[in-house]
């Protein structure tokens, strides 16, 4: 009867220790993994807030009546309201009162992505993202 109990215990103590390298190994996967979706879910919300700021950009610096100024402040609103630091901002051609209708404007938005993410940097260095716009002045 004791041989019977011991034998149990054995395999079960066996099978904990299964589960226990098991958990050993797949915890720390589930982590990077989890970890890697919030980055890449930072670096999707950066790109989207950056195509957002040209867009308005763009759409000012196409209206009739409105030049680069008005463009790169509309931008920079954007930009301060997102939180986004370090961008740059490119508008070709240059936008003025006598800019014709049927002109296409460029307007690009990029930023580092190190600069405004906590761990983004371990996947992008010091690659920047950017958001463009092409739009005809209307």
């Amino acid at each position: 009867m004791m041989t019977v109990q011991r034998r149990n215990l054995t395999r079960f103590g066996m099978r904990r220790g299964a589960a226990l390298v098991e958990m050993a190994i797949c915890v720390p996967l589930i982590v990077v993994i989890a970890f890697g979706a919030i980055e890449a879910t930072n670096a999707i919300f950066l790109q989207q807030a950056l195509t957002e700021a040209a867009h308005e950009g763009a759409r000012t610096a196409t209206s009739i009546g409105k030049t680069e100024e008005d463009a790169r402040t509309r931008i920079e609103q954007i930009l301060t309201a997102q939180a986004i630091h370090g961008a740059e901002v490119s508008i070709e051609p240059p936008i003025s009162f006598d800019t014709p209708v049927g002109q296409i404007v460029t307007v690009t938005v990029s930023a580092p992505a190190n600069n405004n993410s906590v761990g983004i940097q371990w996947y992008f260095k010091d690659a920047p993202l950017k958001g463009t716009v092409v739009m005809m002045r209307q």
